[in-house]
């Protein structure tokens, strides 16, 4: 299908022809890369679904650097959609001493590096002609319930305020364990949200397709990263805005050499919580009807995220087609995560501690979720 058509359903969507329908099969709450990618697997498999997303736009806010890890699921989305996303292979994925740029190990299984907020459009776009119905600005402000399952939602949107559904997928984000569904519903104790500040540079010291991550007993130095988008832009994070020309000062290490000439092109925010390893800070990712995805879930990941949304999509079609919701046929969805992804979380702080170097990480991911392809991309191929 040719990007022209996937632009001109996504845009038309919105000229308000199109009257709000108030029930549905599925409901996902959040429009990042999990949660489009559970309501397109839904959608594939003849529910009716509906996208609430609080932002005016999918794939804004930027909230990572657009990282997909390498696995036969990150391949087939790539077939389909490089062109689309602007995507570079990455050549190798290398860690270095911050202090004299020493190579520590690296890894030519470094995956892809993409425009997140592109790669997020072009799976929002593909769900809905597969019929997903589409709400921005719909933040979702509390559930209904009737008895101990959901029955639907309220929205701060005055097009939709209210809608009923089967099944939710609840994909609201890393602050969902703050104040979103995931603290409130009960599945974790609510954590402190720490925010951060990403960069987009220009005239970086980089070289496209081959990240940079620096490590250091310098906490300002330790895991800064470079990922390099083409041979002259980056993007790079570090803790507050001011930290940056502070950072570009210093001369005793590689991280700030590489840094001194370049420009800001683009400013961002980005949030980090407890979170990464199933089954730790979050003992259940599922609760009566409701499926938490994504950084919802306890877990993140772009491609992490994607596989959770096709899962949960998955079992949310089977059983609403077997009229059978209910928690125990639900936790199938729990434990696919737990069998497929539970062995190798994107834990990326304490990745080299758990599988003794990166390269040992993306292997072990590699085969553990071999396999699993984005069948739903690929047939709109």
């Amino acid at each position: 299908m040719a990007r022209s058509a996937r632009i001109m359903v996504t845009s038309t969507y919105h000229l308000g022809v199109e009257k709000a329908m108030s029930d549905f099969d599925v409901i996902v709450i959040g429009g990042g890369p999990a949660g489009c990618y559970a309501a397109l697997t839904a959608a594939t498999k003849g529910c009716r679904v509906a996208i609430f997303e609080e932002h005016g736009a999918i794939g804004r806010p930027r909230h990572d650097p657009g990282w997909l890890m390498e696995s036969e699921f990150t391949k087939s989305i790539m077939s389909v959609l490089e062109s689309e996303v602007i995507g570079t292979k990455v050549q190798e994925y290398r860690v270095c001493n911050s202090e004299n740029g020493e190579l520590i190990e690296k890894s030519t299984l470094g995956g892809y590096l993409v425009r997140r907020d592109l790669l997020e459009k072009e799976i929002a776009a593909l769900a809905i002609q597969a019929g997903v119905s589409l709400y921005l600005k719909a933040k979702v402000l509390r559930l209904t319930r009737k008895g101990d399952k959901v029955e639907g939602i309220e929205t701060s949107s005055n097009i939709i305020p209210r809608a009923k559904g089967e099944i939710f997928i609840c994909a609201d984000g890393i602050r969902s364990a703050g104040n979103g569904f995931a603290a409130s519903e009960g599945l974790c104790e609510r954590s402190e949200v720490l925010p951060g500040i990403s960069y987009l540079l220009a005239n970086a010291e980089v070289s496209a397709g081959i990240i940079e991550h620096f490590l250091s007993s310098d906490p300002l130095l330790n895991y800064r990263c470079f990922w390099p988008h083409c041979k002259s832009a980056c993007y790079f994070s570090l803790p507050v805005s001011s930290t940056l020309y502070e950072f570009r000062e210093r001369q005793d290490n590689i991280v700030s050499r590489k840094i001194q000439n370049a420009c800001a092109l683009e400013i961002g925010g980005y949030a980090t919580a407890h979170s990464g390893k199933f089954g730790e800070h979050f003992e259940d990712i599922v609760k009566d009807n409701i499926m938490f995805v994504g950084d919802a879930s306890g877990g993140v990941g772009n491609i992490h995220g994607m596989m959770q949304g096709q899962f949960a999509g998955m079992v949310a079609a089977s059983a609403i087609k077997d009229k059978d919701v209910t928690n125990k046929r639900v936790s199938e969805y729990q434990d696919l995560v737990l069998d497929k992804l539970g062995k190798v979380p994107f834990f990326f702080f304490s990745a080299r501690e758990d599988f003794g170097s990166f390269d040992n990480w993306f292997s072990q991911f590699e085969e553990s979720t071999r396999g699993i392809k984005a069948t739903e991309v690929a047939c709109f191929q």
